[in-house]
């Protein structure tokens, strides 16, 4: 007989309050004054949960190199239970940030374009 394995998560208690970031409540066991404190086993739940880091840690229109990425969530995650490399791939993952030749952005976001050296290149065919 396998045994089944329960979603530990625990509904929000009601001396909860909500996060300085003003997360809903369902986010409140897991985000709390600007910190991930751990992340939801089911992956709604999850995806929520790392929307909302996303959301408040990059800009859309901006693009980052990994250091600056681990640097954000390093400051979400400090004092959780969780490891900013961790949730780094959460976020690949489940498509909420895309990385290309060592550069993250938010998804849905167009890459910049080409500028004259990258034209340049590309119509040598040297890519």
């Amino acid at each position: 007989m396998h045994a089944r394995h329960k979603d530990h998560e625990e509904p929000p208690s009601r001396d909860l309050q909500p996060d300085a970031g003003g997360g809903k409540p369902e986010l409140w066991p897991f985000v709390r004054d600007g910190r991930l404190i751990t992340l939801p086993a089911r992956q709604n739940r999850r995806r929520a949960v790392l929307d909302h880091v996303a959301a408040r840690c990059f800009d859309p229109a901006a693009e980052y190199d990994e250091r600056a990425v681990n640097e954000k969530l390093r400051e979400w995650c400090e004092g959780g239970e969780v490891d900013h490399v961790a949730v780094r791939r959460y976020l690949i993952d489940m498509g909420i940030l895309v990385r290309g030749d060592g550069i993250y952005r938010v998804k849905g976001q167009t890459p910049p374009e080409p500028g004259v050296a990258e034209r340049y290149v590309s119509s040598m065919g040297l890519e």
